[in-house]
């Protein structure tokens, strides 16, 4: 028999399972106790509160994604590929990790337009991963039109995301996929 995890990972799995697949307005703090067999000090103990949870699932699930994003990159052929390791990843990331139909960083900034500054820090974070990758990415492609370059797939990338939300995410992704090489074929 498995040994139980500690309670403060049990939380952050039961926040990745219902907040960002429910919602995090939609999902009440006696749901997600319950699904981490924890009781309300053990939670305000390690998060303060719910936004503090969030945070910290939030946290972990930005580093197995930059760590997704990475091995894509590393994984690229050329400077194209490492541009369109972006949607690489997130096919991978998506069949693997992720059980939501869309961005949970994108679904906590919709669900918390005023966050506390530790849920801010986190969506900060993850944003300017994705500008400064999809800049770095863009310049041996665009030169000195790589801000230009880097903008416009950050716009696909956003569009991907919804797409997901209307259509099966493989269809999303391929693409979202296809209009980022178009990007990078316009700017080479």
């Amino acid at each position: 028999m498995e040994p139980r995890k500690p309670v403060r990972e049990r939380l952050l799995d039961a926040a990745d399972a219902l907040l960002f697949v429910e919602g995090a307005f939609a999902t009440p703090v006696d749901t997600i106790l319950k699904a981490a067999g924890a009781s309300p000090p053990s939670l305000y103990s390690h998060f303060g509160n719910k936004e503090g949870l969030i945070a910290a699932a939030l946290h972990r699930r930005y580093e197995v994604w930059k760590q997704v994003w990475d091995d894509e990159i590393a994984a690229a052929p050329d400077d194209a590929g490492r541009v369109l390791a972006l949607w690489n990843a997130l096919r991978t990331y998506q069949s693997e990790r992720m059980t939501e139909r869309w961005c949970a960083f994108t679904g906590t900034a919709a669900a918390f337009p005023d966050p506390a500054p530790e849920l801010r820090g986190i969506l900060d974070l993850e944003t300017a991963l994705l500008r400064d990758r999809l800049l770095e990415t863009a310049t041996p492609i665009a030169g000195e039109r790589a801000e230009a370059l880097a903008s416009a797939l950050m716009v696909t990338y956003a569009g991907t995301m919804a797409l997901m939300l209307r259509e099966p995410y493989e269809k999303a992704i391929d693409e979202g996929r296809a209009g980022a090489a178009s990007l990078c074929a316009a700017f080479a």
